[in-house]
């Protein structure tokens, strides 16, 4: 059974996710909705899916079954709705972030987490990353972007604090994790010597690199993000 909570996300902050883990194009079809269930075909890479989900009072169960690729696409054509967008799997703990940028029928960005549970979704504290939940909001469910689209795209303002959040993310800290302590006793100090030193100067400065390139691609996606707005 699973439970989900969803966000969205700043356009700029997708892309950046994208760009540096990757990401998998999915066309979903849903068939016509009936109370309580959805069925739907999923098309990833090579491969097609028949998907059933039931909601249930502890949450939805979901069932699949893969389906020829031929006939993935002839179930596609008679659906009623039909949504397309490209997901990136990005570890946050020991959960997993599902980065979604949907394409058609309009463009918007939005982090899905799963659970297991009501109580450990209930329990999750979002990441500064994110933007505001609509886990509530019909609107926003792939099924109803699907058979309704979107009147409008909502636009998500950035912070430094969102970008240093994803930044964190990306190199695997999170502010529940409790960061080492460095400093090594007198007695080792003395004992390691210069090689030591040089060894743990080299470290920062890989970490730096790293970090450098990190928020020279977010200073890129916000270039283009403010140059794509300004009027024509």
């Amino acid at each position: 059974m699973t439970a989900r909570r969803r966000f969205l996300l700043a356009s700029s902050l997708a892309r950046l996710v994208q760009r540096e883990r990757g990401g998998l194009r999915q066309i979903e079809g849903f068939f016509p909705e009936q109370p309580g269930r959805a069925a739907l075909v999923r098309l990833e890479e090579n491969k097609g899916l028949l998907i059933l989900r039931t909601a249930t009072s502890e949450g939805e169960v979901e069932e699949q079954a893969e389906v020829p690729m031929a006939h993935a696409h002839a179930l596609l054509d008679v659906c009623a709705g039909e949504i397309a967008y490209d997901r990136t799997r990005l570890p946050i703990g020991d959960r997993v972030a599902l980065i979604d940028q949907v394409i058609h029928p309009r463009e918007v960005h939005l982090v899905t987490i799963e659970f297991d549970s009501d109580g450990e979704a209930r329990d999750f504290r979002p990441l500064a990353w994110f933007g505001p939940e609509v886990t509530r909001d019909g609107r926003y469910a792939t099924k109803s972007i699907a058979f309704a689209g979107l009147n409008e795209s909502p636009d998500i303002p950035l912070s430094n604090t969102a970008l240093e959040s994803l930044i964190d993310t990306l190199e695997n800290r999170f502010p529940s994790q409790a960061r080492p302590h460095l400093r090594r006793p007198a007695a080792n100090q003395a004992a390691s010597g210069k090689p030591a030193r040089n060894q743990a100067q080299s470290h920062d400065q890989t970490g730096k690199a790293n970090l450098d390139e990190i928020e020279e691609a977010i200073m890129r996606e916000m270039e283009l993000t403010i140059q794509n707005k300004r009027p024509r």
